[in-house]
């Protein structure tokens, strides 16, 4: 219950309290997935009653939409940055996830919220969901397409193999991230980077060496 007008409990702004719950949320989502999380989950994370978080969110399925846009639209809004038509070809993966770390910061768990298996598909979540992973895709696939049409392959089914190879593989760079919270995106950003340069340049040498045409 208010205790003024604009204020919430223990006389903190009513929109400060909201942004706390909202975190709250989103460590929870993050670590439990959205199967996991109910309302009095969340309210016991932030300290606060369950009512109080009913004051501010109708439901959890409004507290999952709005966890995603937390952290889905820097995300793309960075991805769109990093991947325009102007970068590089062969340094658009290394672009790619420079700006995923960047853009997450040491909160690595954030990445989870996207690709949660127990989202429903049905309601502002599944919806929104399902257009973040869509243009996620997008962009592995746009990326792999100029990729490879750099070594002279323009084959589509190259394309769709190598961008699905590429999506689980950033998956799987982000669970290696979660369990190294040591490392800073500077230092994530440096290792994978190295590490796709030496994979990535096995197939540039290869192409000079074949001289293969393209397909």
């Amino acid at each position: 219950m208010s205790t003024a007008a604009g204020l919430g409990t223990k006389g903190m702004p009513s929109d400060n309290r909201r942004q706390e719950i909202l975190s709250a949320a989103l460590r929870e989502f993050a670590e439990r997935g959205f199967a996991g999380v109910s309302m009095a989950s969340v309210a016991a994370r932030a300290g606060v009653s369950k009512a109080l978080v009913y004051q501010h969110f109708v439901s959890k399925d409004q507290f999952y939409a709005e966890c995603l846009a937390a952290v889905g639209e820097p995300l793309l809004e960075r991805l769109d940055r990093e991947m325009g038509s102007d970068a590089e070809p062969f340094a658009v993966p290394a672009n790619a996830l420079h700006g995923i770390f960047d853009t997450l910061g040491p909160d690595r768990t954030a990445w989870r919220i996207i690709h949660d298996p127990s989202v429903p598909d049905t309601g502002v979540s599944g919806r929104m969901t399902r257009a973040y992973r869509d243009r996620i895709s997008g962009y592995a696939t746009a990326g792999v397409r100029r990729f490879l049409h750099a070594l002279g392959d323009d084959d589509e089914r190259d394309v769709d193999a190598l961008a699905r190879i590429w999506t689980a593989a950033v998956d799987a760079i982000m669970a290696w991230a979660r369990e190294h919270p040591e490392e800073s995106a500077e230092d994530l950003t440096l290792r994978f980077t190295g590490l796709i340069d030496t994979v990535f340049s096995i197939g540039s040498a290869r192409q000079l060496a074949n001289n293969r045409p393209p397909r």
